[in-house]
């Protein structure tokens, strides 16, 4: 088989990678971050992982349980009651023993036991394509030395916007790159809180007061629902929409954390600072794409694919859902057209050697 490079080390890379490596495809995945999730990127705290970003999983996310059943992994899946504000029944709410790190974890250990290679601290800075077809993908590693990945396939899981601009060297249609570079995104900073306490057993809420100008646009408590968990205190996510021209996207952590916090007391006079056990801040620029392209762009070219949520429909009025199920479906279908090719120019030689036989 071929080999693969895989811009992306998040959900949709890491589920093409494992796809691809045991369908026997040499498979390299490139990520600028030291780490690995991308929006479902965890860390460690107390006797737990948690996500730097709040998740969960919904009974309608068939495409991804079905990843979890083959991965073995579904009896892991604890379902929670989920009282959501402002909303007159409950919800159920999946989360995984050990948090999303045990689905990140383990897609990552299929990738190298299949022979993949992950390479992190590693920036792409462009994407060329050769007269035979082969692709070469220059990259930036974190001591400023330049490597480059020579692979029959690309897939791009970064935004299209992202993908427009380390593909300058590519034949791709102006109407093509028109329609990538306006597709437009909301960015996201999110602050977690590792808590004495929780003012509210809401799991999410979703709306505030008129006058309450909060930064964030809703509270997530995680242990008001998933609270049978070694985290050493009470999980809440505020989590604020930001243009990266607001003033308050450049701010220091600690000024960001001030305002929320102020913000968040307005809501909750009771709660207070030394209620705080510890805190981070974690900012997205590419967060929330805000519409589908006119087309399906999901291969502008061929051999190359972009593996985005904004991709995950097309002609649709709608606003995307930007929901994990939508990118699974997504990222087995591209890996379904790049094995069926193989298998089809495969077939292809094999008939051509026949015939001069």
């Amino acid at each position: 088989m071929s080999k693969v490079c895989i811009i992306g080390a998040g959900l949709s890379g890491l589920l093409c990678g494992m796809r691809l490596s045991k369908a026997g495809f040499e498979v390299v995945i490139v990520e600028e971050l030291t780490y690995p999730g991308g929006l479902m990127a965890s860390t460690h705290l107390g006797g737990e992982y948690i996500e730097l970003l709040p998740h969960h999983l919904r009974r309608t996310d068939k495409a991804l349980y079905q990843v979890t059943k083959e991965l073995g992994i579904d009896s892991k899946i604890k379902w929670y009651d989920a009282f959501w504000y402002g909303r007159a029944s409950r919800k159920k709410v999946g989360y995984f023993e050990g948090g999303f790190a045990t689905l990140i974890n383990l897609l990552i250990q299929t990738i190298t036991d299949n022979g993949g290679t992950i390479l992190y601290s590693t920036s792409v800075s462009e994407i060329t394509r050769r007269e035979d077809g082969t692709y070469v993908t220059s990259c930036v590693l974190s001591d400023s030395r330049k490597y480059e990945v020579e692979s029959r396939h690309v897939i791009f899981t970064g935004s299209c916007r992202t993908f427009v601009n380390v593909s300058h060297g590519l034949p791709i249609s102006m109407n093509t790159r028109d329609q990538l570079m306006n597709l437009t995104y909301q960015s996201r900073i999110c602050l977690a809180l590792l808590m004495k306490k929780l003012p509210s057993d809401a799991y999410i809420q979703l709306k505030f007061p008129a006058n309450s100008n909060t930064p964030f646009a809703r509270i997530i408590n995680h242990t008001a629902c998933i609270n049978d968990r070694n985290y050493g205190g009470q999980i809440l996510y505020l989590v604020g929409k930001c243009q990266i021209s607001d003033p308050l996207w450049v701010e220091s952590d600690q000024k960001i954390m001030d305002e929320y916090f102020r913000a968040y007391r307005k809501l909750y006079p009771l709660i207070k600072k030394s209620d705080i056990k510890s805190w981070r801040i974690t900012k997205v620029r590419y967060a929330v794409s805000e519409q589908f392209p006119e087309t399906d762009l999901s291969e502008p070219l061929d051999n190359i694919y972009v593996c985005s949520s904004a991709l995950t429909s097309h002609a649709a009025l709608e606003a995307p859902e930007n929901r994990m199920d939508l990118i699974t479906t997504l990222a087995n279908d591209i890996c379904n057209r790049i094995v069926d090719k193989e298998k089809a120019e495969h077939e292809h030689k094999e008939d051509v050697i026949i015939t001069a036989i």
